[in-house]
């Protein structure tokens, strides 16, 4: 008999939040959990002024309950108008070089799906200073 494996298997897929379920109101604009990396970076984006910044977050790839604290960092698009730092790094996700980066710390304000967060960052290897609240958008039903 398939149909009980089946059914297990589909309510065990629709249990798990989509990664585009999660979005952050800020006052930077909405934050998005985009994707998950094979090495275990959780993929978030922002529109920033130059254009995307990409988050990386080590270890809260599929992770939805117990979240706690997670350290990463964020890139921007490289720019000449603006000051970058002297050492480039490589994109977790795609192995790209970029200059215009910085180390950023977040620590969720509840353990479990939907929850908001509070984020330190800082430029380059600058320890992160400037703040930003995330606040979960949860769809209205």
């Amino acid at each position: 008999m398939m149909k009980p494996v089946l059914a297990g298997l589909c309510l065990g897929l629709i249990s798990q939040p989509a990664l585009a379920d999660e979005v952050w109101s800020t006052l930077v604009g909405d934050v998005v959990y985009e994707s998950d990396t094979p090495e275990g970076w959780a993929v978030w984006s922002y529109e920033g002024d130059l254009g995307p910044v990409k988050i990386y977050l080590k270890g809260l790839a599929g992770v939805y309950e117990g979240r706690g604290a997670y350290a990463g960092v964020w890139i921007a698009q490289d720019d000449p108008e603006i000051e970058m730092c002297d050492v480039a790094i490589s994109n977790p996700d795609t192995g790209a070089s970029h200059s215009n980066w910085g180390r950023v710390d977040i620590v969720f304000t509840e353990p479990d799906f939907p929850s908001g967060w509070v984020a330190l960052r800082g430029d380059c290897f600058n320890d992160p200073t400037d703040y930003l609240v995330g606040k979960p958008v949860v769809a209205s039903e």
